[in-house]
Parts: structure tokens; sequence; C-alpha cells
């Protein structure tokens, strides 16, 4: 693990000597721009293709995906100038592609997860809505300055996404805040859900709008799970003088 959060634009079919040095201070910034410059500190850039690597803080981390997956959505100007890079050099290095990879902890290239590919030619995507629900752990309200708010949730795959909530649901919400922070309650959102399907058959969530919400308490606290573990007749757990100490012996041995 790092006390870091990494994010890597990695560039492939293509290696950095062939990269012209304007252009690779180009696409750094670019890639900047994307995630957004406030803490934000250049990490390295190498060669094995042509990577170029940034880092943060891990408490930045969940804030710098959602301005990612914003810019994205969006289609930024910076995210349009790494792919006018792209294009220019695909006329010569026919197999040039690109992607974004991100960790909040991981130390190796190969352990960061695929947060976007990006298709800087034209497009064969398309977009669709269905139905969906999401259940997290809330990590940011933010008020919005239209008729929504902006909540970011940790998902159980240690993702995180976005949600819009209109500003009467979100007030519905209000109340339950001290719950979701202090006890550590998860929040059910149902909605319709955006989603692209791009290129060799990947999902993008484009944007989550929420409908309704449920708060889900958080009931399991280690006093009631170990006593429920240590009544449970057909173990024998009940026959030790200590069953913890015995159990924790056991499952550290």
């Amino acid at each position: 693990m790092t006390d870091k959060s990494i994010f890597v634009l990695k560039l492939t079919g293509i290696d950095l000597k062939d990269i012209k040095a304007g252009d690779i201070g180009r696409l750094l910034n670019d890639f900047c721009k994307l995630l957004g410059d406030e803490y934000l500190y250049f990490d390295n850039i190498y060669s094995g293709s042509a990577v170029l690597k940034v880092k943060t803080e891990p408490e930045y981390y969940a804030d710098k995906i959602e301005k990612l997956s914003k810019n994205i959505v969006k289609q930024s100007s910076a995210l349009d100038d790494i792919h006018k890079v792209m294009r220019r050099y695909s006329q010569q290095f026919t197999d040039i592609d690109a992607a974004i990879f991100a960790s909040r902890t991981a130390v190796n290239d190969d352990d960061m997860e695929l947060i976007h590919h990006i298709e800087f030619r034209k497009s064969l995507s398309h977009t669709f809505e269905q139905p969906e629900t999401f259940v997290g752990k809330l990590l940011k309200p933010a008020h919005g300055k239209d008729d929504t708010d902006h909540f970011t949730i940790l998902l159980g795959n240690d993702k995180t996404i976005s949600v819009s909530v209109p500003k009467n649901l979100s007030y519905d919400l209000a109340p339950h805040l001290e719950s979701l922070w202090r006890f550590e309650s998860l929040v059910k959102f149902r909605g319709v859900a955006c989603y692209e399907l791009q290129q060799k058959y990947s999902l993008f969530l484009k944007n989550f709008d929420a409908t309704s919400f449920e708060i889900i308490e958080n009931k399991t606290t280690a006093k009631s799970w170990i006593k429920d573990f240590i009544d449970c007749g057909e173990s024998g757990w009940k026959n030790h003088d200590d069953p913890i100490n015995t159990w924790l012996e056991e499952r550290h041995s």
C-alpha cells in the first residue's frame, strides 16, 4: 500500500520516446485539468508504453474521481485536447490507445482500476437509461446551485458514484445525515441511471438521478456478533473458559 492516491494516464501502442516533449507536457496539463489541479501533485513519467502519473492525498480521492467523471460526461476542453493529440499520433502509430487508471492505495500499476478508456476515434458508443438501485456509505453531500444537490457514495466494491438528488428529496434526507456519518449507516438510492455502452463492451455510468432513498441502519456491533457466535450451541465455544481469547489464538496461529 501507499500513503498517496495515484492517477495514471497510460498510452499504449507507442513509446514515450516517440512523443514530442511539448506534447507530453500538453497531455499532463490536460490530465490534471480533468482531475482538478487543486491538491494534485506530479509523481512520474516513464516508458513501458507511455505512462504519466500524478498523486493526491487519499482524502481527496473521491473528489478527484467525481471531478473526472463530470469532465468526461460534459466532454471538457481538456478531454477534447487529449483526443486531438491522440488522433495526430494515430496517423503514424495505428495501434495507439489510451486509458485512465486510478487507485486509492495501490502501489503497482497492474493493481490500478480502469476508470475510463479514452476513445479518441469516431465514437461508436450509445447511451441508455434504466431503473437502478445503489447502496453505499455517504462520503460527501454538495449543495447545488440549481434544483438538485449531489451526494457522493462509496459502494461495496470500493467504487464511488455521484448521485443527483432533487431539492425536495435532499431536504427529506437532511435529518438522517448524522446517522449516516456518526453511526456509519448506509443509504439506498433508487432512481434512473444513464449508462454509456462504449467500445469493447464496457459500461460507463454517466449519471444517476435519485427518486427515493432508504436509510439502512447499522445494527451490527462487535459485541452482539460475538455473543451470537458464542451462544451457537453446536459450535462448542460455550465450553471454553475464555472463548474469545481461544478463538483469537486459533485465528492467528
